[in-house]
């Protein structure tokens, strides 16, 4: 069977499951994720499809692609292979290290085709809104576990996840659902609500609207000036954080804690201080326990050595594992002495960048 024949019969199941499913009434995103779930599981043609081969397939005549929208663009590349009334189907090749910690917006499922995963879940409840985009509240993780290749897992509105991808590309097929009509709303008869906006989240308990979600560019437009001046000129730029930190709203708060990480802990600590010390609220007190959370996945999604053994530390040290659920971890993968294991990555990764030491370390003393 040709690669792309295997997406032609693959339609035709998604489709009739998710009509039994009830698709697209409210209420059903529950029944419709885990009925395209087993249909990707039931779907072995695709599972054993060559990644490589399928892509070249997909280049060689996009003459058949259904429109590719720019809306949920993400993965390098990502091709829309099936697109209905009420689904669409991606194929997406990753290249980086990790997504962000994230929340869907429509049910789905979703296929691991190429490259294990380490895949994170957790539950944020929502306390207190900051305004402008920011909520804070508590992020509790609920699971760590490796997917691995022809692994599938269904995707809620609810769901709250971010992953790991170990090799490199790692090649998804993601099934996504559109919204039901008037999902969301008890009385049809109601003004409609503004469409609902993929968050992102981070430790200890806040989550955030994304700059490429906003409805002006301003935020990002005010991150892209603040690296530029950090790449021209330091002195600049510190001054104008100085100033800065004192005067914006939350959300420009969360979003420069992520971008401060590039720099040494002790100016990044010296800033906040004062910044804190001037402002007239405590929003920067409460994001401010964020920022080691920001430097540790900052380091750990650009970190890479040749290997997929050091790949799979790095994986694991990014998502916090130690002691007990690191041991299990690694021995699932077939890892006989997970304390050596650790010491001979850590020593690998942390020659790649100096700041993985602490981390690989803290590691390795769990195990003992």
């Amino acid at each position: 069977m040709k690669t792309l024949d295997a997406f032609r019969d693959l339609e035709e199941a998604l489709v009739a499951a998710d009509t039994a499913a009830g698709a697209p009434a409210p209420g059903s995103d529950a029944r419709r994720a885990h009925a395209l779930a087993e249909v990707l599981a039931d779907a072995r043609d695709i599972a054993r499809a060559d990644p490589g081969l399928l892509l070249a397939d997909l280049v060689s005549d996009p003459r058949g692609w259904p429109p590719q929208s720019w809306k949920n663009y993400f993965g390098n590349a990502c091709v829309t292979v099936i697109r209905t009334a009420t689904l669409r189907v991606d194929v997406l090749y990753w290249l980086q290290n990790a997504s962000t910690l994230h929340k869907h917006v429509s049910s789905g499922a979703f296929l691991a085709l190429s490259g294990r995963r380490l895949h994170l879940e957790y539950d944020f409840s929502a306390l207190d809104s900051l305004n402008a985009g920011v909520t804070f509240g508590q992020l509790s993780a609920t699971g760590r576990s490796m997917m691995r290749e022809a692994a599938v897992s269904p995707i809620l509105p609810t769901m709250v996840h971010e992953l790991y991808w170990i090799e490199k590309p790692a090649v998804t097929v993601s099934v996504r659902c559109a919204p039901a009509p008037g999902s969301g709303r008890s009385d049809p008869d109601a003004p409609r609500p503004a469409p609902h906006r993929p968050h992102e989240f981070i430790a200890p308990g806040a989550g955030y609207l994304p700059a490429a979600f906003h409805d002006t560019s301003n935020v990002q437009r005010w991150l892209d000036g603040l690296g530029m001046l950090r790449r021209a000129n330091r002195e600049l730029y510190l001054g104008a954080l100085d100033t800065a930190l004192r005067l914006v709203d939350s959300i420009h708060l969360i979003h420069v804690l992520d971008e401060l990480c590039d720099n040494p802990v002790d100016e990044v600590s010296a800033l906040l201080a004062r910044a804190d010390a001037a402002r007239e609220d405590d929003e920067l007190a409460r994001l401010a326990p964020s920022v080691p959370e920001f430097r540790r996945r900052k380091i750990f999604s650009r970190a890479y050595a040749k290997g997929p053994d050091t790949q799979l530390l790095a994986a694991l040290l990014w998502a916090g594992a130690e002691g007990g659920e690191l041991a299990a971890l690694l021995k699932a993968e077939k890892v006989a002495d997970p304390e050596e294991f650790v010491r001979v990555h850590g020593e690998r990764l942390s020659a790649v960048d100096p700041r993985i030491a602490p981390y690989a370390e803290s590691a390795r003393r769990s195990l003992r």
